[in-house]
């Protein structure tokens, strides 16, 4: 049987608690798929994949270094030299009909490209970022036998930049139902509901924004408590001149409380009676609008990137992004509005339900996967 690679960047880490958005989605959508292997640059066993599942190839820690430090005034030439020792190994191992499904990174798959064909296999690229934006003569070269987009947002801002591309897909991200679902009782009026707010604690993400939103909140006497889960990355991450700004600007009713996972993460999903996630960059596709969806919480989102294509249908409130009077109405009309919380987290996880489950995510993966594999019957038929 033919084998799906699935390469991993360079700064992500097969792991659950050290790992990203990537690794989330590997271990959610190809936990049961026994003909799929993780690339990475470093793994641990927190996804519980067994060993013959998992290839660290350690060279991609150095070249991790060596892309932030001195690689940064190199030509791309030469970092495509570099790049090409590193997965000389990886390429010896492809066999006819194997695909590698490299996220995230297109000087890799440009590099990959060659050897993958030359050894009979197929090269996929899926974009969870607007990385594809700084490598559009390398993109507008490339013989990819697909594309895919963790939205429509970055498919069609991909081809207004590359041209338009034959073999593109959609394939949206998903939440695990198992871990985040609604409360078992519904959530209480409280006399000062929670908003929670998860993301990774840097300027794009707009806490400074939610801040002075609270700020205006407390002014106008509206009672309310947020509570921000994350850190400036992910696992241990320390902190930064912008997230200890962050904790000297915070109002009272503003807790931080560091980076969670798993269950942890799902119960303060189920705790909390508002969601919002007020990013002022065009965030593709964020996962936990999705995993919010999941635990029957009300979002307010700002209008940007990927993020109304999950919150529509009366799942959320959308504001525009960098407006402090926007967000703190909607966070208002929300916090002062049981019955509306309770509407639109009900709508929310109806929506989540239908299209966000990882479930439904390895449906659509498992289909663009038999395509794939039956053009190359037919390639080598032919």
């Amino acid at each position: 049987m033919p084998t799906t690679y699935h390469l991993l960047t360079e700064g992500e880490p097969f792991s659950e608690f050290k790992g990203g958005a990537i690794s989330r989605w590997c271990a959610n959508v190809l936990r049961d798929d026994s003909e799929a292997v993780v690339v990475t640059p470093f793994a641990d066993e927190s996804w519980g994949f067994p060993k013959n599942r998992v290839i660290a190839i350690a060279e991609l820690q150095t070249y991790a270094r060596f892309r932030k430090g001195v690689g940064r005034y190199c030509p791309r030439a030469i970092r495509r030299v570099v790049l090409g020792r590193i997965f000389k190994s990886f390429l010896a191992r492809l066999k006819p009909g194997d695909i590698v499904w490299q996220h995230n990174r297109p000087e890799f798959a440009s590099v990959l490209e060659r050897g993958v064909h030359a050894a009979g296999g197929r090269l996929v690229l899926h974009m969870q970022n607007s990385h594809l934006l700084h490598w559009v003569r390398t993109a507008s070269r490339m013989e990819l036998d697909h594309i895919v987009f963790c939205s429509n947002f970055l498919k069609q801002e991909a081809e207004y930049n590359c041209g338009s591309m034959a073999n593109a897909a959609v394939l949206y991200n998903g939440a695990d139902q198992k871990l985040f679902y609604p409360p078992m009782q519904l959530r209480e009026s409280k006399p000062e509901p929670v908003i929670l707010l998860a993301s990774r604690l840097v300027p794009d993400k707009g806490i400074h924004i939610f801040l002075e939103a609270m700020k205006l909140l407390q002014r106008r006497g509206v009672l309310a408590r947020a509570r921000i889960i994350g850190v400036s990355g992910f696992g241990g991450s320390s902190d930064t001149d912008y997230v200890r700004r962050l904790r000297t600007e915070a109002p009272p009713s503003v807790g931080f409380e560091g980076y969670c996972v798993g269950a942890e993460l799902a119960e303060k999903f189920r705790e909390a009676d508002v969601f919002c996630l007020p990013s002022i960059w065009n965030d593709p596709f964020p996962l936990t609008t999705l995993e919010a969806m999941a635990s029957g919480l009300p979002i307010v989102a700002t209008q940007s990137g990927g993020i109304p294509e999950a919150v529509q249908g009366g799942s959320g409130m959308l504001v525009p992004r960098g407006s402090v009077d926007d967000l703190a109405n909607a966070l208002e009309l929300l916090v002062r509005n049981s019955e509306m919380r309770s509407a639109m987290g009900q709508s929310g996880y109806r929506s989540f339900k239908q299209n966000f489950t990882w479930t439904a995510v390895r449906r659509e993966y498992t289909a663009l996967l038999q395509s794939l594999t039956t053009c190359s019957n037919l390639a080598h038929s032919v």
